[in-house]
C-alpha cells in the first residue's frame, strides 16, 4: 500500500474512532468490515477497550486483534461483544440484511452503523464514481465495490425491521468534506439487551 494512502487512512481511522467512541457502551468492541484494523486500534488506545477487527479478507495491518470470516456467519458467540460498530461498510456487501441480522447477533447492547447516503441523484453519482477510486487504493485493488448506497430514510427501514432503536443519529465530516460525501452515524441500540430498555 503507498505510504501516503496508509498515512491518510490511519488519520481517517483515528477520526472515525474518535467519532463513535461517545457511542461505544461497555469495554468488548467488534469492529465489522475493520479492514486494515486501524480503527479498532486507535479505539483501544482512545477507551482502553478490548476492540476487535473482523472482515472477509485477511487485509490487517494494524496491532488489534483480527479475524477473518465468510461474508456470512461471523466467528463468535451470541451477544460476544458489548458494541459492534459498521463503519461505511454495509454499502459494500451483497447482502446487507444478512451483514446487519449477524451484527445483531454478536452484539449485546449498541451497534454504531455510519453509512454514505445520498440526498439527490448529483450525489448518488458522485458517491457511485469517488467509493470505487478511493477504495481501488487499498489492499491491491482486492476490496469489493460498492453495491448499494441508500438513502438516510432506507437505513432507518432496514434498521426498524430488525427492532433496532434509533438512540442518536448525526452527520460526520466538515462541511467542504460533505459537499462530496455524507457520512451519517447511526447508534442503534439493540433493545432486548441493553440495560434499561
Amino acid at each position: 500500500m503507498n505510504t501516503l494512502v496508509e498515512r491518510l487512512l490511519r488519520r481517517y481511522a483515528r477520526g472515525e474512532a474518535a467519532a463513535v467512541s461517545e457511542y461505544v457502551i461497555g469495554d468488548r468492541v467488534l469492529d465489522l468490515g475493520s479492514a486494515e484494523g486501524w480503527v479498532p486500534e486507535a479505539l483501544a488506545v482512545r477507551t482502553g477497550s478490548f476492540a476487535c477487527g473482523v472482515d472477509v479478507g485477511s487485509y490487517r495491518r494494524a496491532r488489534a486483534p483480527y479475524a477473518v470470516y465468510d461474508g456470512r456467519r461471523l466467528p463468535f458467540g451470541d451477544a460476544a461483544f458489548d458494541t459492534t460498530l459498521v463503519l461505511l461498510t454495509l454499502h459494500h456487501c451483497d447482502a446487507p440484511e444478512t451483514v446487519l441480522d449477524e451484527a445483531v447477533r454478536v452484539t449485546r447492547c449498541r451497534l454504531v452503523v455510519t453509512e454514505s447516503v445520498y440526498r439527490t441523484r448529483l450525489e448518488r453519482f458522485w458517491l457511485d464514481r469517488l467509493d470505487g477510486r478511493v477504495n481501488g487504493f487499498r489492499h491491491g485493488g482486492r476490496m469489493r465495490r460498492a453495491l448499494g448506497f441508500r438513502r438516510a430514510e432506507e437505513w432507518r427501514r432496514l434498521f426498524e425491521t430488525r427492532g433496532l432503536d434509533v438512540v442518536a443519529e448525526r452527520w460526520l465530516g466538515s462541511p467542504l468534506e460533505r459537499l462530496v460525501h455524507h457520512p451519517l452515524l447511526f447508534a442503534l441500540d439493540v433493545s432486548r439487551r441493553c440495560p434499561g430498555s
